[in-house]
């Protein structure tokens, strides 16, 4: 069947998956009014996918000549990953910085088991990689939208998966080993999208020891799976909310739900991990690779967005000729401009995969970028807050400008520099309030891996003999250590 329509792919969700959302289960997740935030949005790429300006870029033809999205294909080249990138940048743009939930996340968990799955199959003489490639094209023949569900729920972080006191399933696990499968037990959290796709891929999130062999495990399956239950996060609107006072919010609603798996059965042939502990962290690894590569993508255009509310408030307020704003307007413009570039950097010395036709984004230069924005948004948001003013807290609801009553009082009050309508200075001040919420400042941190998570990946690939090399030559230290980068060097300063 290849591409959808997107009446096609809505008319998919109506399985009898298991989703609740504000204390009720949903009986039909097509017509629940906040869902419908997120269907909507998936949909985009469906959409997009079958308008001719955007085919060549988002789609390909397959071996049967058949329509398919790029976003499924193995990335074997440069220019697969920076083509990979323009579409996430399409994505972002189109979405208000927020990537249609489609294949946005879990394509990145696709291309993690893709690599690995070929190496624990040459250690082990296991199938996996075969399972893999017949999940892709088990997504591309139907189109599939899926979420990636990585992160557990942990429990105690201060103790292994093995090791959990309460009960045995904060992290996903292998509770029983049939011929024909695996069954299940677990939860995972923060999963975007879920309850609005028709699979999960499952990986672990952290390397493992052999006493967490259980625990090493990853599959893809569908999530109106009998044992799986979806309990969806809290929205941040409520049913009746207006595009006005919510942008962004009353568009995306990406619904970073909890998985629970009780007891549920995953055939062999669904399997891409079983037990090979040593191998979780390699899988968790190279998502946080490609992940980190699609994170500032959209983030780079999130920060277009963000950096051109900063310099529209700045107009609207008569400020943008102030030295201070005029500081801070080039903070900004320079941050933006930073991410991209790094995004891009991570592209262009991606890695080739050893013994394989298969590549991926530079594993240093991605963490570098992904620290970089998470780290300087909160200073980021002080200065779009300062720049736009209380107002931002403060302001009335559309349904107060809309009143006759009012309208012409806020009309007057809420006006700010001459020429320009006051609705237009309202609505930026409600896109302000959404992009500067505390939910966005947690998801910037938190999202595609903590900060903690970047400096440990750094740290772990940092070439300190490089580094240190370069200092013991200007200090004349000869310690008999060898570096082919500075051993051949000329003498300096040179004996003339």
């Amino acid at each position: 069947m290849a591409l959808k329509t997107p009446q096609q792919y809505i008319e998919s969700l109506k399985d009898g998956r298991v989703v609740y959302i504000d204390g009720k289960r949903v009986d039909d997740v097509t017509t629940h009014p906040i869902l419908k935030i997120t269907n909507n949005w998936v949909a985009t790429d469906y959409v997009m996918n079958l308008d001719p300006r955007y085919q060549d870029l988002l789609t390909d033809l397959d071996a049967d000549g058949e329509r398919v999205s790029f976003a499924l294909q193995r990335q074997r080249t440069k220019e697969d990953l920076m083509r990979l990138r323009e579409v996430v940048k399409l994505w972002a743009r189109t979405c208000f910085g927020k990537p249609s939930g489609a294949k946005f996340v879990a394509k990145d968990g696709l291309n993690a088991v893709t690599v690995v799955s070929q190496r624990i199959d040459k250690k082990y003489g296991t199938n996996y990689a075969k399972n893999v490639e017949a999940y892709r094209k088990h997504l591309q023949k139907n189109d599939l939208a899926f979420a990636m569900g990585l992160t557990d729920v942990k429990g105690d972080r201060s103790l292994k998966p093995s090791q959990q006191v309460q009960h045995k399933d904060f992290y996903v696990r292998i509770v029983e080993e049939r011929k024909d499968g695996i069954i299940v037990s677990g939860a995972k959290t923060h999963i975007s999208q879920v309850a609005a796709c028709n699979e999960v891929l499952v990986a672990p999130c952290h390397a493992m020891t052999k006493d967490d062999k259980d625990y090493a495990v990853a599959f893809g399956i569908p999530v109106n799976t009998k044992g799986i239950t979806i309990i969806s996060a809290a929205p941040e609107v409520n049913e009746g909310y207006s595009l006005f006072d919510h942008p962004i919010t009353g568009s995306v609603y990406i619904n970073d739900a909890m998985i629970v798996f009780d007891n549920v059965f995953i055939p062999n042939e669904r399997i891409f991990l079983k037990g090979e502990w040593e191998f979780a962290g390699q899988v968790a690894y190279m998502f946080a690779d490609f992940h980190r590569l699609s994170a500032e993508t959209y983030k780079a255009m999130e920060l277009e967005l963000f950096t051109g509310a900063a310099v529209l408030m700045a107009e609207y307020n008569g400020i943008e000729k102030k030295p201070h704003i005029r500081e801070k307007l080039t903070w900004l413009v320079m941050y933006t401009e930073m991410i991209e570039t790094l995004g891009l950097a991570a592209v262009e010395h991606c890695i080739q995969e050893e013994g394989s036709d298969l590549v991926y984004p530079n594993p240093m230069i991605a963490n570098i970028c992904k620290f970089q924005f998470a780290d300087n948004w909160h200073q980021a948001t002080k200065y779009l807050q300062d720049i736009s003013g209380g107002i931002v807290a403060t302001c009335p609801s559309s349904k107060d400008f809309d009143n006759p009553e009012t309208h012409d009082i806020l009309d007057k009050y809420l006006a700010g520099k001459a020429g320009i309508p006051t609705e237009h200075r309202l609505r930026m001040i409600k896109l302000v309030r959404e992009m500067s919420s505390s939910y966005e400042d947690v998801l910037t941190i938190h999202a595609e891996g903590s900060l903690e998570a970047q400096k440990l990946s750094i740290l772990i690939m940092a070439d300190f003999d490089r580094y240190k090399a370069a200092a013991k030559r200007a200090a004349r230290i000869d310690d008999g250590k060898k570096h082919e980068l500075f051993d051949n060097l000329p003498e300096f300063p040179p004996k003339l």
